[in-house]
């Protein structure tokens, strides 16, 4: 009979303890996705800064194309614009969900944090 009381009340104490545990390791898997966000928004907005160079340098290729009546350069430097306007809305749509992502991990951070000092 004792050792099943002992044992219940292991059990009972390991059963109680490990939502405590649990929680911390939540909040370190929620810290360290909030920093894999920032670090990909920061490579994004790096992208970005590169690609809007690259545009800014097109533009003016294509203008001293058409001051020296290269129609057939212009046309090329066109399409590279074009590509470039691409690259650019494709890294502001991974911006934007790398954003989204920033703030749900916030959220599932907070949250944990609220549950681990509920479990004190």
């Amino acid at each position: 009979m004792n050792k099943a009381i002992t044992l219940l009340t292991a059990i009972t104490g390991i059963a109680i303890a490990f939502p405590a545990f649990a929680d911390a390791d939540d909040v370190r898997i929620d810290e360290h996705a909030i920093q894999r966000d920032i670090d990909a928004i920061a490579k994004d907005d790096a992208a970005l800064q590169k690609d809007r160079a690259t545009l800014r340098e097109d533009r003016a290729a294509k203008a001293q194309d058409k001051a020296n009546g290269d129609s057939t350069k212009q046309a090329v430097d066109s399409t590279r614009i074009g590509a470039v306007l691409t690259a650019i809305s494709e890294k502001k749509a991974e911006r934007k969900v790398d954003r989204e992502k920033l703030e749900h991990d916030e959220k599932e951070l907070h949250e944990d944090q609220a549950d681990a000092e509920n479990a004190k």
